[in-house]
């Protein structure tokens, strides 16, 4: 399927377009990452964005390294799904479907950055109440739209039963939820520690 086609199938019809996509056997590196990788370029975009109202390479390259765990957690805990059952699609071959369910994440990363490329340094740190509860609120009908996706992925390519492929969805999203939140709090959590005990 050509580049773009697969998110924008997901978008709108993900277990027909899954359907349509599952017997390409591809496997190899780049069919691997290529999709995780542009997680991580949007993440990389979007620090940079926040940070500067513009895309800078050095905070590009910044991003990469501090927000490479993001793609890494959303593949290894696809890895334990995967191993969970029948495994008819080459594990390569599933990461690159299963990440076309970052599409909602992907567009709400447009999104914001389009926003926060308009504001001043003043009005992107220092937010009015109503924004913030926006932007807190957009995340529900994005996270719901991701899950929907996924819940169709599971479905079609792992090719999983009605219930054991809602389990796969929750297992899934509480082992990368809560090693994504578990690592960047623990982070912040060092930085604080370590300055309060002077190093």
């Amino acid at each position: 399927m050509p580049g773009g086609a697969l998110e924008a199938g997901a978008l709108t019809g993900p277990a027909t377009t899954f359907r349509a996509v599952v017997d390409e056997r591809t496997a190899g590196a780049w069919r691997l990452l290529r999709r995780p990788l542009l997680l991580a370029l949007f993440f990389d975009c979007l620090v940079s964005i926040q940070a500067s109202g513009r895309i800078s390479a050095r905070l590009v390259a910044d991003g990469i390294v501090s927000f490479a765990f993001v793609p890494i957690f959303e593949v290894l805990s696809l890895a334990v799904v995967y191993r969970r059952g029948p495994r008819r699609v080459p594990f390569a071959q599933t990461v690159d479907l299963f990440c076309a369910g970052n599409t909602p994440w992907l567009l709400w990363m447009l999104a914001f950055a389009a926003v926060r490329s308009l504001q001043t340094p003043l009005q992107a740190t220092a937010f009015p109440d109503w924004w913030a509860l926006t932007l807190l609120l957009s995340v529900i009908p994005t996270a719901a739209w991701s899950a929907y996706i996924d819940l169709q992925f599971f479905r079609t390519v792992l090719a999983r039963q009605e219930g054991s492929a809602a389990r796969d969805l929750i297992l899934q999203r509480a082992i990368s939820w809560t090693c994504i939140i578990g690592w960047y709090v623990g982070h912040e959590l060092w930085q604080y520690i370590a300055l309060w005990i002077g190093i």
